[in-house]
């Protein structure tokens, strides 16, 4: 029975070519318009998502803040704000088994870098063994620091291969630098540091545009070699690394309730430990985009709805036209389900083929368009299946009542008709 009302359904497409296109043509419309949309927005959160990951999904931003962000404060109270060497040092006591790694920065400030004629435009940063650690930061040659330099904090330097390549030339051999002396003109100050190790730069992070205009390459010093330079230990936030299986967000809470009691005479009742987990951030971000996906993805599906309403309206025509067929089916015996079953069976092929062809046109559509953005294809097979059921249940939801309305004719009137 199920074979036979598909055969007759093809049947009655073939022989209404045209009419049947364009009743599907709601329904293509409006699955392709749903596929591309959620094609182009998977695509585009994975980009998103990959590129927050870079920064590093377990990385824990943890500082002290104000609680009213529009309150002055003073000289003094800004130096409540300065998180101490020591109390960084107790949190990695506290969570041992937990933290990866402890990343502290202090910047000395920006400075040049002269070869005869060239000039490299330099970021001085003092930094912490679990700088590296927490970055993921990659050498092309030499190696990170020693713990005798960051004890001593001797003038070693880790410096960036593009820094090198434009102070003396594309064909410079990075490993030749390591054990080389540089000189920094610092606000006029100069200052010898000798080359231990070169890092491979990553665009985002390590090499950025400075005040005027000309790219600016970080230069590493250890930590304690940057606080005898500036005789500035301040420091007003720090990165935990959480260990591979640890959740950040939990972490974070913990490491925030710990450093809260730790610290509350600090703290007094104008400032609080903030501790901001980059997994978190990135779940509420991926959030939001698929939840913004969705939302415009729906709105694309009102196309079905028209679509349906143009299948409701063809399957009344075809069952006006199709009386006498329906009365002489009825008159051998034909069971009102049958008739039912028949004429919704139809209603469902022709959403279902215009589905499949709208899968088709949104996956060129989405393809394409991403492709334009310079973001990877991200196919969602969710919503094929979803595309795929839709149309079917399209086809129940509009063919039913004129596929009901032809069940329940007098087959006497229905010979009858004219």
């Amino acid at each position: 029975m199920l074979f036979e009302n598909c055969k007759l359904a093809l049947l009655s497409i073939k022989a209404n070519k045209l009419r049947s296109f364009l009743t599907m043509l709601g329904i293509i419309i409006g699955v392709a318009s749903v596929i591309a949309i959620m094609t182009l927005g998977n695509s585009l959160t994975k980009s998103v998502m990959d590129q927050l990951q870079s920064y590093g999904a377990k990385n824990i931003s943890v500082g002290i803040e104000q609680i009213d962000w529009n309150a002055e404060l003073s000289e003094a109270e800004y130096e409540q704000m300065k998180i101490k060497p020591e109390t960084i040092k107790k949190v990695a006591e506290q969570f041992p088994e937990r933290i990866e790694a402890i990343s502290v920065e202090g910047n000395v400030g920006d400075g040049t870098v002269r070869n005869k004629n060239k000039t490299a435009e330099v970021s001085l940063n003092g930094v912490s063994a679990g700088y590296f650690v927490v970055q993921k930061t990659k050498l092309e040659a030499g190696n990170f620091f020693s713990q005798y330099a960051y004890e001593k904090g001797l003038h070693t330097a880790i410096v960036s291969s593009k820094m090198l390549r434009k102070l003396y030339g594309d064909d410079y051999d990075v490993a030749n630098a390591t054990g080389k002396e540089i000189e920094i003109n610092l606000n006029d100050e100069y200052i010898d540091f000798t080359i231990v190790g070169v890092y491979k730069p990553d665009d985002t992070d390590n090499e950025f545009y400075g005040y005027s205009g000309s790219q600016t390459s970080e230069i590493y010093i250890p930590l304690a070699t940057a606080w005898n330079i500036s005789h500035d230990k301040s420091v007003y936030y720090f990165t935990v690394l959480a260990k591979e299986g640890e959740n950040a967000t939990e972490l974070g809470n913990d490491i925030q309730a710990y450093l809260t009691g730790e610290i509350s005479a600090q703290l007094g009742d104008k400032f609080l430990v903030s501790c901001y987990s980059n997994e978190s951030m990135i779940k509420e971000a991926s959030n939001e985009m698929k939840t913004m996906t969705l939302a415009v993805a729906l709105i694309a599906a009102i196309a079905l709805i028209v679509g349906g309403i143009g299948v409701m309206n063809i399957m009344t025509v075809s069952i006006t036209e199709r009386t006498k067929e329906i009365g002489t089916r009825k008159a051998l015996g034909a069971q009102d389900s049958m008739i039912l079953f028949q004429f919704i069976s139809e209603a469902i092929i022709i959403c279902l083929i215009g589905g499949i062809i709208g899968i088709g046109f949104g996956l060129v559509i989405g393809s394409l368009g991403t492709h334009a953005l310079g973001y990877s294809t991200e196919i969602s097979i969710s919503s094929i299946y979803i595309s795929v059921l839709f149309s079917m249940a399209i086809g129940v939801i509009f063919g039913y009542s004129p596929a009901k309305h032809a069940a329940k004719m007098n087959p006497i009137d229905a010979l009858r008709y004219e």
